[in-house]
């Protein structure tokens, strides 16, 4: 049986962590191997990713792994969203069948269960 709550801890876990890897993109832009380690945005990145860490273990011990974790794929989804979004980066036609392949596969999974 699918536990609602465990996957919408995941997802949302996903996000979190997408946003830390924005803010690593960010904190790593155009600095020097050492300022890396006062760069606010390498900081605030490594924070968002414990944070997500937790909703993820929550997620996993709250429902069946086989059902769950593919949920953590959903990360790739929001990346691409937020590096076109907030990053300028461009979106082309096999990014798109790419993001549309991992949203079948998750709705797969969640059907198959």
């Amino acid at each position: 049986m699918i536990n609602i709550l465990a996957i919408i801890l995941i997802v949302f876990g996903t996000v979190i962590g997408s946003c830390g890897t924005l803010l690593f993109k960010k904190g790593v832009d155009k600095l020097r191997f050492r300022e890396l380690f006062f760069s606010k945005f390498l900081w605030g990145g490594l924070v968002l990713y414990g944070f997500s860490v937790i909703f993820y273990v929550t997620a996993l011990r709250m429902g069946e792994l086989s059902v769950v974790y593919p949920f953590a794929s959903t990360a790739y989804i929001w990346t691409t969203l937020f590096s076109v979004m907030f990053l300028g980066e461009k979106m082309n036609k096999w990014k798109l069948i790419s993001v549309g392949g991992i949203i079948m596969g998750v709705i797969l999974i969640g059907v198959g269960s």
